[in-house]
């Protein structure tokens, strides 16, 4: 009887990906696409890994803002998934490689007008306050308006870092070495 060829494939590349990564970078590839918390346990089985190298690269990420650590106060231990600023970053960023900042300008605007038109004719701040509200609204245009709100939010997220990142690049080109100066008293 012959193995699956499917399940000899699979095994062939994650025993390539374990001999041509190490740990750390298996830990991270893993919390890339993690976004509801597991236990290290688990984590340590999709690394390929141990749990007690698969938790001290998960402490490394959560330094780095990376991934979340989530407690509970009884004795399930620590879990992990990935956080929610580090998703807006890479989003951000990817956004910015697509499209121009004069371009995303131009949308974000487009967007704010979509958006205040649904409120102004809904008079409701959100989607689901116009929903309790009693506002008469089908699934495709509630769709539409939480849509255009939440790519509005990364569109601005992602004007914001390439001010941020003009600013930085400004500083290092000045001989600022990367301190926070004046941005927190």
């Amino acid at each position: 009887m012959t193995e699956d060829p499917a399940v000899d494939v699979n095994k062939r590349v994650t025993e390539e990906w374990v001999k041509e990564t190490t740990p750390g970078e298996r830990v991270h590839t893993v919390m890339k696409r993690t976004y509801e918390p597991q236990t290290v346990a688990t984590i340590a089985e999709r690394a390929q890994t141990t749990s007690t190298t698969a938790r001290k690269h998960l402490r490394t990420l959560v330094e780095d803002g990376f991934v979340d650590e989530i407690t509970f106060d009884d004795d399930r231990g620590s879990w992990y998934k990935r956080a929610n600023r580090s998703v807006v970053l890479e989003r951000a960023h990817r956004l910015l490689d697509e499209v121009d900042e004069e371009t995303l300008t131009a949308r974000v605007t487009e967007m704010r007008e979509t958006v205040r038109e649904f409120e102004d004719r809904t008079n409701a701040e959100s989607p689901e306050a116009a929903v309790i509200n009693g506002a008469t609204l089908d699934s495709a245009e509630i769709t539409k308006w939480q849509t255009t709100r939440r790519n509005l939010k990364l569109a601005r997220a992602a004007l914001a870092l390439a001010d941020a990142e003009d600013v930085v690049g400004n500083d290092d080109a000045a001989g600022d070495r990367g301190e926070s100066r004046g941005v927190v008293s």
